[in-house]
C-alpha cells in the first residue's frame, strides 16, 4: 500500500501549487489541503480579514495543539472545511471533540491511534539534491499525506452511507484520487510517446513540372 501511495505522489507532485499561508504552513490549491505539520503550534491560526475558501482539510499533525477553535469560527473562516487532523498532539483536549459536528476530527484520542508519519520539511539542497529535488521529496510527501489520511479516515469512521459530511469528505478524496490516477496515465502516455515515436510519412519531394510551350 505505501509504495502505491508514494508512486502515486510522485507523479503528481509537480502539478500543483504550492504557497505559504498562515503561521508558516503551506496551502495547496491541488490537492485542497493545508499543511501545518511538525511545528510547536499550540493552536490553529487564522486567516486575517478574508476567509480562506478551497480547503476541506487541514493537517496539524506533529504539533502541541490543545484544543481548535469553535467549529462555528472554523466554518466562518474555512467555508469549505470538512477534516481538522490533529494526530500526534499528545495534549489534544479529548472532550472537546464533543463540539464538532459538522467538521470531522481526526485524533488519537480514545486510544483510537492509526500509524501517521511525520511530513518531512522542504531541506536545504545539497550536492546530492538541489533545490528541485529537494522541492519534488517534499511534494511528493505531502500528497502521500492527503492518500494515508483517507485511509485513516475509512479506519476511524463509520455511517459513510447515513452521515452527510463524511459522504462529501469520501467524495472529495475520490476526485483527488482520480485526479492522480488521470494524471499518471497522461504521464505513462507521455513517457510511452517519447520511447515509441509514432511513424511520420515522409513529404514526398517536390518536383517541377514542365509545361507545354
Amino acid at each position: 500500500m505505501k509504495l502505491v501511495l508514494l508512486f502515486l505522489a510522485l507523479i503528481f507532485f509537480s502539478q500543483g501549487y504550492v504557497y505559504d499561508c498562515l503561521d508558516d504552513c503551506e496551502c495547496d490549491t491541488d490537492d485542497e489541503v493545508i499543511h501545518c505539520h511538525n511545528g510547536e503550534r499550540t493552536q490553529l491560526k487564522l486567516p486575517q480579514g478574508q476567509r480562506l475558501r478551497g480547503f476541506p482539510v487541514i493537517g496539524l499533525t506533529y504539533n502541541k495543539i490543545v484544543r481548535l477553535p469553535d467549529e462555528a469560527t472554523l466554518l466562518a473562516k474555512f467555508p469549505d472545511l470538512k477534516v481538522v487532523d490533529v494526530e500526534r498532539n499528545p495534549d489534544f483536549d479529548c472532550d472537546s471533540m464533543k463540539d464538532y459536528s459538522q467538521i470531522k476530527i481526526v485524533s488519537d484520542c480514545f486510544k483510537n491511534v492509526t500509524e501517521i508519519g511525520r511530513v518531512p520539511r522542504l531541506f536545504r539542497p545539497t550536492k546530492d539534491c538541489d533545490v528541485a529535488c529537494q522541492a519534488s521529496r517534499h511534494y511528493a510527501k505531502l500528497h502521500e499525506y492527503v492518500l494515508s489520511l483517507w485511509e485513516i479516515i475509512k479506519q476511524k469512521y463509520e455511517n459513510f452511507d447515513i452521515d452527510v459530511t463524511l459522504r462529501q469528505i469520501q467524495d472529495f478524496f475520490v476526485m483527488v484520487i482520480q485526479k492522480m490516477h488521470q494524471v499518471g496515465r497522461e504521464i505513462s502516455e507521455r513517457i510511452d510517446e517519447e520511447r515509441h515515436p509514432k511513424m511520420v510519412t515522409p513529404m514526398p519531394t517536390l518536383s517541377e513540372v514542365e509545361l507545354d510551350s
